[in-house]
């Protein structure tokens, strides 16, 4: 077991504030947190040496680029055609399919977006062609924006105490497809990689000035590309796993309102709600056992859960992940 890195609160402070918004400047850091900027550069140095920043991101919102459908893959097979089944599904490069691999229930577990219902339809038709495929369940996300709760993450040795218990109203973006030049891909790409680089940079980088970008990226934001952040190791924050729960409501029409009381359940980071065998999913990043178990049991007692199907894994070294920027 690795040792965890010692950080402070102000550290925390920082963490926090780029979870949320990597964009936010250093000297607005240096004034929230009371310290100088170069004290702030500093801190954000260290936080990289230690390994617990691993990257500055933009998330992509792939409804914008043109795909309609998100959904889970559950696949059934057997141990021994597990590994063919994945290598299957990765050489479907015509399709947008990202596997996990053995997950839960399934013995593979893969991510994909469609274009259309036909083009998840056809895709389903081509995954249920294989041989060794028995079974496919196909868990529809009913939005693929705004799934991760930055601001929910606990910093410490206990899922208690969030700072932000009132759940602020959901953010909104535009789902339709955006209509984008190859200038507007290219500054996509690279805020969606490096989320932290100067206006002034991608301008000398495209060739175009400063205010181009700058216009470009406001039209951007809130279309093609939804939340900037950074990648952190969560095992150096002290979290050992997750647990990915899937959850089938008594009546659909509740749903709003179960999916607003999980969120106020500490370290309840992901949730999205599905049309399937399953209304919501979500993640719960844990400490330990005793985090596991808390959180069962806040989920089982929410009125109107008809089940919850709960699969835990070891926590990832580099979350959130950039899923869709291969979209682009």
């Amino acid at each position: 077991m690795q040792t965890q890195p010692k950080i402070d609160e102000i550290d925390t402070k920082i963490l926090k504030t780029l979870l949320v918004d990597s964009r936010t400047s250093f000297t607005r850091l240096a004034k929230d947190c009371g310290i100088s900027i170069g004290a702030v550069r500093m801190r954000y140095k260290n936080l990289w040496e230690k390994g617990i920043i691993k990257g500055e991101i933009t998330l992509v919102n792939p409804q914008s680029l043109g795909f309609e459908y998100a959904a889970d893959l559950g696949i059934m097979t057997t141990v021994e055609h597990e590994k063919e089944v994945t290598e299957f599904l990765s050489n479907k490069q015509h399709r947008h399919i990202y596997t996990v691999g053995p997950f839960g229930k399934y013995s593979v577990f893969a991510v994909a977006v469609f274009r259309s219902m036909q083009d998840l339809t056809e895709t389903i038709r081509e995954v249920e062609s294989h041989p060794h495929v028995k079974r496919v369940e196909t868990i529809i996300w009913t939005e693929a924006t705004y799934m991760e709760h930055m601001d929910k993450l606990v910093f410490g040795t206990s899922g208690k105490g969030a700072e932000n218990p009132n759940n602020k109203a959901p953010k909104t973006t535009n789902l339709k497809k955006t209509k984008l030049d190859e200038t507007d891909l290219k500054i996509a790409r690279i805020l969606s990689q490096n989320a932290r680089i100067p206006f002034k940079r991608i301008a000398e980088e495209l060739g175009i000035s400063t205010k181009n970008v700058i216009q470009r990226f406001r039209r951007l934001k809130g279309s093609v590309l939804t939340v900037s952040t950074i990648t952190v190791d969560l095992t150096k924050l002290g979290y050992q796993a997750f647990a990915f729960f899937y959850t089938k409501v008594s009546k659909r029409s509740n749903l709003q309102g179960i999916y607003t009381k999980m969120l106020e359940i500490p370290n309840v980071v992901v949730l999205i709600k599905n049309v399937g065998p399953y209304d919501v999913h979500g993640t719960v990043f844990l400490h330990n056992f005793e985090d596991l178990f808390e959180a069962t049991e806040q989920l089982r007692k929410l009125p109107g859960i008809e089940h919850t199907d709960i699969f835990v894994t070891p926590a990832w070294n580099k979350w959130p992940p950039n899923l869709f920027a291969t979209l682009m």
